[in-house]
């Protein structure tokens, strides 16, 4: 294994990765059937996914990921939502999870880590249900519950929510265990409306001991406090909550383009009926609801491009992004989800009653982006008055606000 921090991926091989993604979107479409029947991303689909670097975007370079910039975070995923959300969601996700584990453990945790044969790791921070208690050295998880585990199918490791004791055994703080997927029972319970091929499974852990080393204070983590393994390399010190928000509207932007794309494509020719057009695209409704649909995903595209902009600019200043900018890249992200399912749910209506067969393209990708803006993180309502609170000047970190 080196020893020394690789340089981030040039630009000219982001710009291939863009363009591998944009290419590969015909294959994930292909896989939608299988992913959907699986409720996860497909074993051989897998394996084309991290062979091309989908998988470890967000992995270090030294141990051989991609260390790429958020935009082209945000470029890659988008492009496989465009193709399929649900392995795009799970893709997110999972280069989430390397990212955090980069930005919050130590260096020999991320060795052991990343030295793992195709590392992929998943995770939930905040648990369901939990029994633990402190042990020495560690914390002792009787048994746990975690739901919407996205990815955990495809993970070695698992990023999960515990609680923090004190020398007297008392719950002082909330943490994130890192576990080997060998201590982890996944439950393989999935079954939903959209995202099916996220394989967002629930998982238990029961009679586990995690050591202390492997436990990441989340209040520190927020606040931009804990000890980085990578902390050199601006990516990696860029603040928490923002980056785990604004990264799950990537899959959702590309839903949103492919749903104005299919609404296009099968416009044409279609009769409208009980009116005078023969085909829909000479239709001035139609025309007034892909105007509208197109200003509101232009805008979520835009603001979502600033977010990661903004984070970036904090972390390459090498200061600690302040809670009201954190908090207004949370309001960035709750607006620009709102913004595209708006405009799905528009076009959704511009297909008529061919919007409502179960097994129907139109279908599915509405219910996908409906179940992209259910996740709590990204709640419009939310994280506007939150944001608001801000203004008030009545919150000061995530946990208060």
């Amino acid at each position: 294994m080196a020893t020394a921090v690789a340089e981030p991926l040039p630009v000219t091989l982001e710009k291939e990765l863009i363009d591998w993604a944009k290419s590969f979107v015909p294959r994930l479409r292909e896989a939608q059937a299988a992913s959907d029947q699986q409720a996860k991303v497909p074993d051989d689909l897998v394996e084309e996914l991290h062979d091309a670097g989908a998988f470890s975007l967000m992995t270090p370079a030294v141990y051989g990921g991609m260390q790429a910039s958020l935009l082209t975070w945000m470029d890659v995923v988008s492009e496989m939502g465009r193709g399929n959300g649900g392995v795009a969601w799970a893709a997110t996700l999972i280069n989430a999870c390397a990212w955090s584990v980069a930005a919050l453990y130590p260096r020999h945790v991320c060795d052991e880590v990343f030295s793992t044969p195709r590392a992929r790791v998943a995770g939930v921070f905040a648990p369901r249900e939990i029994k633990a208690r402190k042990a020495p050295g560690g914390i002792f998880i009787e048994k746990g519950l975690w739901i919407f585990n996205s990815g955990v199918n495809l993970a070695q490791w698992d990023l999960l929510g515990v609680p923090r004791f004190n020398d007297d055994g008392e719950v002082v703080s909330r943490g994130i265990a890192l576990l080997p997927i060998s201590d982890v029972k996944i439950l393989n319970d999935w079954d939903t409306m959209g995202l099916r091929g996220s394989g967002s499974s629930s998982v238990v852990v029961e009679n586990v001991f995690v050591p202390d080393e492997r436990i990441a204070d989340l209040p520190d983590a927020l606040e931009g406090k804990n000890t980085r393994a990578f902390m050199h390399l601006p990516i990696y010190r860029t603040a928490f909550m923002p980056v785990t928000a604004i990264v799950l509207t990537f899959p959702l932007l590309g839903i949103g383009q492919h749903m104005m794309e299919k609404i296009i494509e099968q416009a044409k020719g279609r009769v409208v009926k009980f009116t005078r057009y023969a085909d829909q695209l000479e239709n001035p409704v139609l025309h007034l609801t892909l105007g509208e649909a197109s200003a509101k995903l232009e805008a979520a595209q835009a603001m979502v491009a600033k977010g990661c902009s903004l984070i970036q600019q904090w972390a390459d200043q090498g200061e600690v992004m302040p809670f009201s900018e954190r908090a207004r890249v949370r309001l960035i992200t709750g607006s620009a989800d709102q913004y595209i399912w708006d405009a799905v749910d528009m076009l959704g209506s511009a297909a008529g009653g061919a919007m409502a067969r179960r097994a129907g393209l139109l279908n599915r990708l509405w219910a996908d982006a409906k179940v992209c803006t259910m996740h709590a993180v990204v709640q419009t309502k939310t994280n506007c008055e939150s944001f608001g609170r801000v203004l008030c000047g009545l919150a000061t970190s995530e946990l208060q606000g």
